[in-house]
């Protein structure tokens, strides 16, 4: 994977700046609320913006975006990595090979980011983390998807325009004490690098442009594109990134 030597710089620079460090080297008490659900991932940004000489805009303007994945110490993943969201009516019209970009699908054109993952480091029993202040950032990744990942991601991504396309069989089915919807969209035990899952504010916030595509006929909630958690694993591994004059 080649690399620009404006990234070479950017990376290392933010490596010196947050590797090994705990969320409380980071932290302002005074402005940061650790309870939010996007908690971490807004400390480490505004550390970034505070204290480094490339922000989160200069990143952008490399084409370089951060993703925070939880991790264990064996840097295995914790969940999959999400996107965000897709209409399941734009993607009946969106083409995965086409080179027009208004009819590329949002979720491709995400990925045409280059990817600085930021792992941090936990520690999970009984389905409960570690306190935050333990809470450490771990060593960096940096991926840039190939023309390979992109023909195998697309392969899965027209696994799912199908079943979109001849209409999401929602039912709803005992859970515990109550209810859920189930869905017969691919899961992530089916495929090897993307799924589709719920990502709304709830259970309610539906996909209202599907709903009134299929004239109110499915309901199902707010959807976005998922990698897998070994494929997310793979690219921590593959892509460990490595302190040299190169990069590489």
């Amino acid at each position: 994977m080649e690399k620009k030597k404006s990234e070479i710089i950017i990376i290392n620079e933010l490596i010196d700046l947050l590797s090994g460090k705990c969320i409380p080297d980071i932290i302002n008490f005074e402005t940061d609320n650790i309870y939010n659900k996007s908690a971490v991932s807004v400390i480490i940004r505004n550390y970034i913006n505070n204290n480094s000489k490339y922000n989160i805009e200069t990143l952008k303007l490399n084409n370089i975006r951060l993703k925070f994945i939880s991790v264990n110490s064996d840097y295995k993943c914790f969940e999959a990595l999400s996107f965000s969201h897709s209409s399941l009516y734009r993607i009946i019209f969106e083409d995965w090979s086409s080179s027009d970009l208004l009819e590329q699908p949002n979720f491709r054109k995400q990925l045409g980011f280059n990817y600085l993952f930021i792992p941090i480091v936990k520690i999970k029993k009984k389905g409960v983390f570690n306190n935050y202040l333990d809470w450490r950032i771990g060593r960096f990744s940096y991926w840039k998807p190939s023309t390979k990942d992109f023909q195998l991601i697309g392969e899965e991504w027209n696994l799912v325009k199908k079943v979109i396309q001849k209409g999401v069989e929602v039912n709803r089915v005992e859970f515990g004490n109550s209810f859920r919807n189930k869905n017969n969209l691919p899961k992530q035990s089916e495929t090897n690098f993307i799924h589709l899952r719920p990502h709304g504010k709830n259970s309610y916030d539906y996909d209202l442009e599907y709903l009134e595509y299929t004239n109110g006929n499915i309901e199902i909630t707010k959807q976005s594109f998922w990698l897998n958690k070994k494929y997310v694993n793979l690219l921590l591994k593959d892509y460990k990134w490595k302190i040299n004059l190169k990069g590489e």
